[in-house]
């Protein structure tokens, strides 16, 4: 039941558009009576979910060079409008530090949800990608730099093309993911659908120039591997060029989703040969033979995970690997990598079969691969797994238990929060005060050091562990994995700010969820509210991690959506939002495994006092609802906070109605020791609800970058909170 609920919003949304802890939550409290159970509603906690995107939804020649002639440039590289607006006050504070504003464009339409990656032959470079919307719907945009974030070029990226469609292209893009492989060229990984029907898929251009030009991935026409073609006479692209997988048009709800996709690369483990694949057969093509040559081989094995929803019984969301070794020519054919174990349940033979939120992370110097992910085959709580590789893909060990995830017991749009349904906002997560939706999927990261540091791995999540349905108070969670990601340490709180569980005389964590469990008449303060982490480590093994935050609006009562702040729907403070970094330097090591009883002094550097061993369960976990979860009580706090963004930032002007500001964060650290941050961004966002007619509306978010030291961070340009309360309610200017 609660998988058709899952299957039915993606289908619906594309055809519109701890030793402790587990050991008190193998078994569950047999007086916990589950009254609001999380597959009521076909809600996101409770199912795998789709994309945000998907919610909202030429020429290469074989030496893989991407660029063309650009004669009769201009040397004034950027135009401006004949009119503009004066700077309102809100404006003015904005200017005032050293953030720097990615996109170029003018067009008042929302890019959220980033990546980055900077170039490993050239640190001055980097490239980005983000949801972009200036098109007047959801695409993929691109930017780049090659003087070390000062300034940008930016645009969409190309679509992909279908010879064999109604139409040539697939046009709705977005979940953009971008990596460097070891010689510089850069890749762009995401998804693209058609909105009138179920034509959707994976796929990965290529930039040989910095970001500044895109391959356009073909999908090839033909029903054999010698007939494949892309388009017309002229078109000398290698068919299946930049396709990860593909699902023809089919009437909308009857075909599968591929969806939130994220892309890595690395060395091929040792004794692993490069291969191609054929475009329609996806036969393997070894290094050398016809069809796969040489010269097309990239110094790196790239790895594409994602989540494929299916349309028929089971309903399973499953994720899935393909790799390629000739730069994202041709790709491996999807294989399904969750696996089974014994604390998955309702999947056929105990299969961990419903997943979202992947990501990969490859070793450089083994090349060995891990991807993690959350899981929803729980009883109630979620969890968090990832699954490893040693041979480049072809097999997986794991699924390997992480913790759970507490992501039930949100407020939720459908549910409790009634003014989020009333803006138009799907059955979400939703934060305390807001209505854009949330996750807590988290991201993963290998030790670049290799030696004794070569079995070391990082997770960081968020969760409302320390929150309840009446008040969120998310916090972020750092793991640690010492034996090459079958044993997990953890948790520890990465914000340092005040955080507490709720009581049980305040209805615990799961109030107005569990019987006898009453949730307080008003939002309490339990602490405020950090999202969307991602975590990047440096060569010296500086650990940087990146999220929104709010805690510095301690007491802010006025807000764009009045019903929104007002109780039971708010509280005050925990509003605004800044984008938040945090560091901590992991300098030495030690194994630890399933049969440590203690973790010793090499292997502690980043860990909180609550921090533990975690056991594999052996069955399915539950945590009581009364019982106290580690990250709730941590009085060490090993990460040095700081704000990154340098002013604060109104998520109500996101996006139209502030239903939406992409589903994560990122942040990348160069080879020369500095973290690039890039993140989303409403300093430019306003209001326009009191202006009919207005055209376009003044709802708008940007991507923003920033760098700084990766063991040095915190020196922003401006005073985060100076004028922040000109962010609260900010209509669109008039001249």
């Amino acid at each position: 039941m609660k998988r058709f609920f899952a299957l039915a919003l993606a289908l619906t949304a594309l055809a519109f558009c701890v030793t402790t802890l587990v050991s008190s939550a193998i078994a569950a409290d047999d007086e916990d009576v589950v009254i609001i159970p999380k597959y009521e509603n076909g809600d996101d906690e409770a199912e795998a979910p789709p994309s945000g995107t998907i919610d909202y939804k030429d020429v290469d020649p074989g030496n893989a060079v991407t660029a063309c002639p650009q004669a009769g440039r201009p040397l004034d590289r950027q135009p401006k409008p004949l009119q503009d607006l004066l700077p309102d006050a809100a404006a003015k504070v904005s200017n005032g530090g050293n953030d720097r504003r990615v996109n170029q464009d003018f067009a008042c339409f929302p890019q959220d949800e980033t990546s980055i990656a900077v170039n490993p032959t050239n640190p001055k470079n980097a490239i980005g990608g983000a949801n972009d919307y200036r098109l007047g719907w959801g695409s993929s945009g691109f930017y780049a730099t090659t003087d070390n974030g000062n300034n940008w070029y930016d645009g969409v990226k190309p679509f992909p093309t279908s010879a064999s469609s109604l139409r040539d292209h697939v046009d709705g893009g977005g979940d953009p993911a971008v990596v460097y492989d070891r010689g510089g060229t850069a890749y762009y990984a995401d998804i693209h659908f058609a909105r009138e029907n179920d034509e959707n898929g994976v796929f990965v251009a290529r930039s040989t120039n910095g970001g500044f030009t895109w391959s356009r991935p073909c999908i090839p026409a033909g029903s054999t591997d010698d007939a494949a073609r892309c388009g017309g006479n002229g078109d000398v692209r290698r068919p299946g060029d930049g396709v990860v997988a593909y699902h023809p048009p089919t009437t909308a709800g009857t075909g599968v989703i591929h969806d939130k996709e994220y892309i890595a690369a690395g060395p091929r483990p040792a004794g692993v040969t490069p291969v191609c694949f054929a475009p329609i057969s996806k036969t393997a093509i070894p290094a050398g033979q016809p069809g796969c040559a040489s010269g097309l081989i990239g110094p790196d094995r790239l790895y594409v995970t994602w989540t494929i929803f299916t349309a028929t019984p089971p309903f399973v969301a499953t994720i899935n690997v393909s790799y390629s070794d000739d730069r994202g020519y041709s790709w491996s054919p999807p294989q399904v990598i969750n696996g089974s174990a014994p604390f998955c349940s309702f999947g056929v033979a105990n299969n961990c079969d419903d997943n979202q939120g992947s990501v990969p992370t490859v070793n450089p110097t083994t090349g060995e691969l891990w991807v993690g992910f959350e899981n929803f085959n729980t009883p109630d709580e979620n969890q968090y797994l990832v699954v490893r590789s040693i041979d480049g893909g072809q097999t997986f060990q794991g699924p390997f238990f992480v913790s759970p995830v507490f992501d039930v017991n949100y407020p939720r749009s459908g549910s409790n929060r009634l003014d989020c349904t009333a803006r138009g906002q799907g059955s979400r997560n939703v934060l305390t005060n807001s209505c854009f939706r949330v996750n807590s999927y988290g991201n993963i990261v290998a030790d670049r050091r290799g030696g004794e540091f070569a079995d070391d791995l990082y997770v960081v999540l968020d969760d409302n562990r320390n929150g309840q349905r009446t008040s969120s108070n998310t916090d972020v969670f750092f793991f640690t994995s010492k034996d090459g990601g079958a044993t997990w340490i953890g948790p520890t709180r990465v914000n340092d700010d005040p955080s507490r569980q709720p009581s049980i005389a305040e209805g615990t964590r799961d109030c107005g969820r569990i019987a006898g469990r009453v949730c307080p008449p008003s939002a309490l303060n339990f602490g405020n509210d950090q999202w969307f982490p991602w975590i990047d480590i440096s060569d010296s093994g500086s650990l940087n991690v990146v999220f929104y935050d709010r805690r510095l609006d301690t007491n802010s009562t006025t807000g764009e959506w009045p019903e929104s702040r007002a109780a039971p729907n708010g509280r005050p403070g925990n509003y605004l939002v800044w984008n938040f970094g945090a560091q901590c330097s992991i300098t030495s090591t030690a194994t630890v495994t399933a049969a440590s009883t203690s973790i010793p002094a090499g292997a502690s550097q980043c860990l909180g006092n609550e921090a533990a061993i975690t056991p594999q369960p052996t069955g399915l976990i539950n945590p009581a609802s009364g019982a106290v979860i580690p990250g709730g009580a941590q009085t060490v706090f090993p990460f040095r906070n700081f704000s990154v963004s340098d002013t604060a930032s109104n998520w109500d002007y996101t996006f139209r109605a502030g239903i939406f500001a992409g589903d994560y964060n990122n942040v990348s650290v160069d080879h020369q020791n500095q973290a690039w941050a890039f993140w989303t961004d409403a300093r430019n966002g306003r209001s326009a609800r009191q202006q009919p007619g207005r055209n376009p509306i003044c709802e708008q978010s940007d991507v923003f970058a920033d760098t700084y030291g990766a063991n040095t961070g915190g020196n922003n340009g401006n005073s985060a909170t100076q004028g922040m309360d000109l962010f609260l309610q900010t209509p669109c200017p008039l001249n």
